[in-house]
Formats: structure tokens, C-alpha cells, sequence
């Protein structure tokens, strides 16, 4: 048996927190405090303040005799940005988990129907559909829970879940210029699960959109079912969507905001409009695919093998000379690598990442070359076959090898990372 985890963000919504700064003052200064003590324990650990680590790595470099020296660094910063003792305690209990949620895990209540309140820090009331926050230091504070909160929480009970903790922070998204969003209320779900024995391989191609996410299912050796997600619709819409953008970005960068600022402010509202709905379809093509492999993995007790290239060649193809609209196409896939990760921990499936590859001969190795509308000719020994087709019969090559490698333990006993689910 594995314990696992899921997590929900509850966006707190920007009315709440332009009527109570102290709130995004609390939060900011618990991110910032957060931040110099992950920063510190991790330079302990491997002499760099932001090294490059896995969940996995991390966890190993997290051992029971670190822990003095993290509770000393709590006791030093915390302080520094006027965190009061609740905080300095709580981070020094979940000292671990501070490093993985890079937030202070706050003790948490799931009230179901009438249960009495126990006064801890998170109460969530599915009855009255709020989440009350409290003990921070400053008046508490409610947040409403969406009908789909509610939804996804009674899923998560019905499969065995218990709401371990919570925490408040700061969405950030992380790159070469990260940016800052607003503030969220993260729940974190635990269960134990046994892992599954693998039966079958639901391999997934993960292309650019346009390309489609080609998924099959190989059992004993053999494809038995092939499909592609999403709809050619969808895919279409976003096409035009990406048209749309690019030509407001161009007609914005030729208007001069001094002589015309109504039209320029305009010109950009129509583009957040956009950019806004291209992420929405992005973000439910990953949600709808990845539920579906779910699905699929789960009613074949199947392992899931995923097809990636690799992070430096994803950043040289979105980096690359492509236009606009092709790259747009790129985005979401990393994301789909990620929820199909976690989803599979959640429900026991091994997951595997492997190279199959689409431009080498599964026949004789040798490299080959790419004809007309995605068909790739191997010149060594004439293999033919569809470029999405070609990871599929790797997997077929392969079947035993990659079955043997999805056996091997993947499960962390900690939270890898916050990732927000809705399946």
C-alpha cells in the first residue's frame, strides 16, 4: 500500500483581497519566509540555492538527521517577516513538506454535514460551501466554494480520500520571468492505494496539437486499440483563435497609445479576450485526454507509457522558427505529461516516461526520413509506416521490456508536487 495525494486550489477571488490587504500581506509574507528557508536547507543539502532536483532526488536528500538544522533556519527567518508562533510551529512539524508545497501546511477540517467544528486553521463546510480561514493572525476570512469544488471533493471522499492538510499561498508561474497571479487555498487529499499489477500498456504520443494525441492500447504484444485526441474541431478552433491573436498583437504593436489610447486599450482588451479563451480550450483538451487515458488504463488494468521528447528539445521547438501559430500548438503537453502523472499515482497505475521513437526504424534501427503528410521510409530497409503509428509499434517491440519497467516502485511516500486535478 502507497499513500498518495491529490490537491485542489480554491482561487481567492481579487474582490476578497482589494477589501482585506492584510490577507495578501499575510500570504506574501509567509511565501517570502517560505522561500529564504527552502532556499537555505537547500543550499545545506547540496551547496546551490536552487538546484535542479526530482521529487524523488529531493526526498532521498530529506533524511531524518536534516531536521535540527531545519528547525533552527525556521526559528531564524520566520521571525524576520513577523510570522507569528503558529507559523514557526507548523513549519517546523511539516518541515518537509514546507520544501515540496513551498508553503507552511496549516491543519485542516472537512466538515461534511453538522460535525463539530474543531477550530482549526482550514475549515472546509461542504454544507454551507465555504472555506473558512482562520489563525493567520489577522480576522478570518471565507472563500465559496464552486459547485465543482464540491463535486470534486465528494468524488475524492467516495474513493477513500481524507483531507490531510491545506495551505495558502501565492500562484506563481515559474520560467525564466516568472509571474505572479493572485492567492489560492491549496487542500491536499490523501488515500492508500495498492498499486496495480500491469496487464496491458496504454501508450500514449504526445505531439503538437495539430498533430493530435495518438493513444493505443497494446496488449500480449500487439496494438488491440488506436485512437487520437482531441477532435479535428477543436483543434480547428484554436487554429483560428491563434490567427486571431497574432493579428491583434500586430495591429496593437503599429497603434501609438499616445495618439490613439482608446483604440490601443481596446486592441488589447479584444487580446486578453483571446488569450484567455485559447487557454481555456488548452487546459479542458488536457483535462478531457487525459481523463479518457485515465479510463482507459483503469477498466484494462493497464500501465501508462508516455512518449515525450525530452525537456531541452521541447524548449528548442518552442524556441524555434516556427510562427506563431505553430507554437501555440505546443502548449498544454507538458501539462498533459503532468496530470497523467499524477492521476495515475492517485489511482495505482504505474506510469513511465520512455523515449519511442517516431524518425528510427523499429525494423533495423537505422534513421529515416520523412515523406509526404507525416509518412516516414526507412532507406536502409524500406519500412513504411504513419510518423504516429512508429512509437506505437516500438511499444509492440518492446512490450515485455517496458511492462518489466513499469513494475519497478514509482510511488514517493511524500507529495511530489502541487498540482491541481479535476478529473
Amino acid at each position: 500500500m502507497n499513500q498518495v495525494y491529490r490537491t485542489l486550489k480554491v482561487e481567492i477571488p481579487w474582490r476578497l483581497i482589494e477589501e482585506r490587504p492584510d490577507v495578501l500581506d499575510t500570504v506574501t509574507r509567509m511565501y517570502l519566509a517560505v522561500g529564504e528557508y527552502v532556499k537555505r536547507l537547500l543550499k545545506e543539502l547540496t551547496g546551490k540555492e536552487e538546484p535542479r532536483l526530482t521529487a524523488e532526488e529531493l526526498n532521498r536528500l530529506l533524511t531524518p538527521d536534516r531536521r535540527e538544522f531545519a528547525r533552527r533556519t525556521i526559528e531564524e527567518v520566520f521571525p524576520k517577516y513577523g510570522l507569528k508562533r503558529y507559523f514557526v510551529d507548523q513549519a517546523k512539524v511539516f518541515w518537509r513538506d514546507v520544501v515540496f508545497y513551498r508553503a507552511v501546511p496549516l491543519n485542516a477540517q472537512l466538515r461534511v454535514e453538522d460535525e463539530r467544528d474543531m477550530s482549526m486553521a482550514v475549515l472546509v463546510d461542504l454544507k454551507s460551501g465555504v472555506v473558512r480561514v482562520r489563525k493567520l493572525g489577522i480576522p478570518p476570512f471565507a472563500v465559496e466554494l464552486e459547485k465543482s469544488n464540491v463535486a470534486w471533493i465528494r468524488r475524492r471522499l467516495e474513493e477513500g480520500a481524507r483531507l490531510k492538510l491545506a495551505f495558502v499561498s501565492v500562484d506563481v508561474k515559474r520560467g525564466k520571468d516568472p509571474t505572479y497571479g493572485g492567492l489560492y487555498i491549496a487542500l491536499v487529499f490523501a488515500r492508500e492505494v495498492t498499486p496495480v499489477e500491469p496487464k496491458a500498456l496504454v501508450v500514449v504520443d504526445v505531439n503538437r496539437l495539430d498533430h493530435y494525441i495518438k493513444v493505443g492500447l497494446v496488449a500480449d504484444g500487439r496494438v488491440v486499440e488506436l485512437w487520437k485526441l482531441p477532435k479535428k474541431e477543436r483543434i480547428q478552433k484554436l487554429e483560428r483563435i491563434h490567427i486571431h491573436i497574432s493579428q491583434l498583437s500586430k495591429a496593437l504593436a503599429r497603434v501609438d497609445e499616445d495618439i490613439d489610447p482608446r483604440r490601443a486599450l481596446d486592441l488589447q482588451r479584444q487580446l486578453w479576450k483571446l488569450e484567455t479563451k485559447r487557454y481555456d480550450i488548452i487546459r479542458d483538451i488536457v483535462v478531457d485526454a487525459a481523463r479518457e487515458i485515465i479510463k482507459l488504463a483503469r477498466e484494462h488494468q493497464a500501465a501508462i507509457v508516455v512518449d515525450t521528447v525530452e525537456d531541452g528539445t521541447y524548449r528548442e521547438l518552442k524556441e524555434g522558427n516556427w510562427s506563431g501559430v505553430k507554437k501555440h500548438l505546443l502548449d498544454g503537453l507538458g501539462q498533459l505529461r503532468r496530470r497523467l502523472k499524477e492521476s495515475a499515482q492517485w489511482y495505482g497505475l504505474p506510469y513511465l516516461e520512455e523515449r519511442l521513437y517516431s524518425a528510427v526504424c523499429p525494423k533495423c534501427g537505422a534513421k529515416m526520413k520523412e515523406l509526404n503528410n507525416r509518412r516516414m521510409h526507412c532507406p536502409a530497409c524500406g519500412f513504411r509506416a504513419h510518423r504516429d503509428n512508429v512509437p506505437m509499434i516500438w511499444a509492440e517491440k518492446r512490450y515485455q521490456e517496458l511492462i518489466e519497467k513499469t513494475k519497478q516502485p514509482v510511488f514517493s511516500s511524500v507529495p511530489t508536487a502541487t498540482t491541481f486535478l479535476t478529473l
